[in-house]
């Protein structure tokens, strides 16, 4: 599987790829390993809320770190301009249970057009939309 389109990437992979017991490892890490460089794109949130759960393996962060260092995440940038939309997300799916992470990479789905959300997060990101009422495409296709 090679992959040519850009990806936004959820916290779930990430920590999948730096736990090597986790269920889904192998298969985020074949994903990670189809994307082309510099194709790979996330937020802040998601950052943050990898970093909180890798609080207890220091080096699993600083290996996050080197990794967007690198170019292996392009960090999309979030301003006090993306704040109305990412509320109204928030509004839209109050019923859901969403978090900061999850808003965001939806808000940047529509803001950079971009259709396709690495995660592992099937519950979530199954029933979201983008503000066209398309569709995400999720990676990995199967779980």
């Amino acid at each position: 599987m090679k992959l040519s389109k850009p990806v936004l990437v959820d916290t779930g992979p990430i920590l999948a790829l730096y736990n090597s017991g986790d269920p889904a490892h192998q298969v985020c890490y074949d994903v990670f390993d189809a994307l082309p460089f510099g194709k790979a794109y996330t937020c802040w949130p998601v950052v943050t809320e990898a970093m909180y759960m890798l609080r207890k393996q220091r080096s699993q962060q600083q290996d996050l770190f080197r990794a967007i260092i690198s170019g292996d995440f392009s960090l999309l940038p979030l301003t006090e301009a993306d704040l109305p939309e990412i509320s109204s997300i928030f509004a839209k799916y109050h019923d859901q249970q969403l978090d900061l992470a999850d808003v965001c990479l939806l808000h940047l789905a529509n803001r950079e057009s971009m259709d396709t959300v690495f995660t592992v997060d099937r519950r979530h990101f199954q029933l979201l939309q983008k503000a066209d009422g398309s569709p995400l495409t999720l990676l990995p296709e199967q779980l």
